[in-house]
């Protein structure tokens, strides 16, 4: 009798441990769930708290270069320029001879997708320097058109509401010499507002007559 009692308690002893066993895998597997959920409740939440006080992409992101003020191309690129070993773009135009033929520029303010909020002062200038480096990366032989040839604004003003300004050079071509190619290497030097473009902020453009 005593020892089919304890038969007994052994048996409901077992009986109740493994379904304490049972229970446990199921609160554990449960409270995993709760978890899981609440981190992407929690990461969902800080996302949106994040994108409504700093965007993370776009203009007005914390690392964006917001406005870039650069020039626009006035022709193709020419082959053999802008490239991983010649850093600069360089557009080979042709001009009617004359005293005063004008070679049209603009300069653009881009990268926000919106308009100038105000006018932008912009300063233009010639890098022959950049033309002599060009020379060498591009295996070519420009000749920096002499200033006496030509008259360039010094700044040129981005109107408020505007995404550029176009502005033209007047040169003497009459002046160009049969058997040598001329060029103009611009630089933008200064803006009033933006960042001044790194791959167009400065150009070379070859200049023939006809």
């Amino acid at each position: 009798m005593v020892q089919m009692c304890q038969l007994i308690l052994i048996s409901i002893q077992l009986k109740y441990s493994g379904l304490d066993k049972k229970l446990f895998k199921f609160k554990r597997k449960e409270m995993k769930r709760i978890f899981q959920n609440l981190a992407i409740v929690f990461v969902v939440l800080t996302l949106s708290s994040c994108l409504k006080s700093d965007p993370l992409i776009g203009p007005d992101a914390p690392n964006s270069a917001g406005a870039i003020i650069e020039f626009d191309n006035p022709d193709f690129i020419a082959s053999g320029s802008l490239t991983a070993s010649v850093k600069l773009a360089r557009y080979q135009l042709t001009l009617a001879k004359g005293t005063a033929s004008p070679l049209n520029i603009r300069v653009n303010y881009s990268g926000t997708g919106k308009p100038a909020p105000s006018d932008v002062t912009v300063a233009i200038g010639i890098d022959a320097a950049a033309l002599t480096l060009h020379n060498t990366q591009a295996s070519r032989s420009y000749t920096l058109i002499p200033a006496a040839w030509y008259t360039l604004p010094t700044t040129v003003v981005i109107p408020s509401g505007q995404t550029g300004v176009n502005f033209v050079i007047p040169i003497n071509t009459n002046n160009f010499v049969t058997g040598s190619t001329y060029a103009l290497p611009l630089k933008i030097n200064t803006a009033s507002q933006g960042t001044i473009s790194g791959n167009f902020g400065s150009i070379i453009v070859a200049v023939a007559a006809n």
